[in-house]
């Protein structure tokens, strides 16, 4: 009973943390301001907006497909917005990463399992890398435009993401993964190469620059006026904390950091509450096409 109760009361708790992070949002800003500006938005922006977050998950889909290249471009987009599917459904992005490994391990029906789930938990490092990387250099191109709290964090993020990858490239293989050691040191062999590597990063900075140019531009005709610096920053501030599987489908997590980042760097928050809607649409919609090509398809390699 305590087994069966346990997955219940966390969903239950993350439902309250997300309700609460989203009412004490909401009591700060003028709700109707920024409702009226989310519903006021031009539907040609609106659809540019779509346009890009699918070609940012169309180069997220080729990353993926660096690390397993067995996979077919569809496969690799499937998988991709499965796990986009799965982050809106369960709390956390990070849990939709999961399911994504489980359901191409599962895929496999026997083969390296733990090549699987290393090619995506590498490919997942890599792109918070990527992310790190683009901050880190619109802050150094003008750090004196940023608190140095800001500055600071991000050295420390970034080399806090070095050494992962460094690990995840250098270090042994951990005995206690028992059988899938060998299958992983072979994928790690075959697939960490500088080569793949570069060209995994430049695909992540990609798919982080359509992330910025999504929602500076979403932003900047809800009259949010920052620079392109400052929007990287924000973007890059709010993609991290979403990964906390603190709340369902990033539901007051993303409009808290949104209100929150663009607030501190002098934006209008009524405009942020309204950007964190939009944006929020826009993760549903990527969960229907999640969902649609999951009932679409079969989990088969070629």
């Amino acid at each position: 009973m305590r087994t069966t109760m346990r997955p219940v009361l966390l969903f239950a708790l993350k439902a309250v943390i997300g309700a609460g992070l989203l009412w004490f949002v909401i009591a700060r800003i003028p709700l109707g301001e920024a409702l009226t500006a989310a519903l006021s938005l031009d539907p040609g922006v609106v659809a540019l907006a779509a346009a890009l977050y699918f070609l940012a998950h169309a180069v997220n889909a080729v990353k993926l497909k660096v690390f397993l290249p067995d996979l077919s471009l569809w496969q690799s987009w499937r998988f991709t917005m499965i796990g986009v599917l799965y982050g809106v459904a369960l709390p956390g992005q990070l849990a939709g990463d999961a399911v994504k490994a489980v359901r191409l391990a599962r895929m496999q029906r026997g083969g390296d399992i733990g090549a699987i789930l290393a090619a995506v938990a590498v490919d997942k490092i890599v792109g918070i890398f990527a992310l790190l990387v683009l901050v880190a250099l619109v802050i150094g191109i003008d750090a004196t435009a940023f608190d140095p709290t800001i500055v600071a964090a991000t050295v420390l993020a970034l080399g806090g993401a070095i050494a992962v990858l460094a690990g995840a490239i250098l270090l042994p293989v951990p005995a206690w993964l028992g059988r899938f050691g060998p299958s992983l040191a072979a994928w790690r062999r075959a697939s960490m190469q500088p080569g793949r590597l570069s060209y995994a990063l430049v695909l992540g900075l990609v798919f982080q620059a359509l992330c910025v140019a999504i929602t500076g531009l979403v932003g900047t005709r809800l009259g949010i006026e920052l620079s392109i610096a400052a929007w990287t920053v924000v973007v890059g501030f709010s993609s991290i904390v979403l990964l906390a599987p603190v709340s369902i489908a990033g539901i007051g997590v993303r409009e808290a950091t949104l209100v929150g980042a663009i607030g501190y760097l002098g934006g209008n928050e009524a405009g942020a509450f309204a950007l964190s809607l939009v944006l929020l649409g826009l993760t549903l919609i990527g969960a229907i096409a999640g969902l649609i090509v999951d009932l679409a398809g079969r989990d088969r390699i070629n």
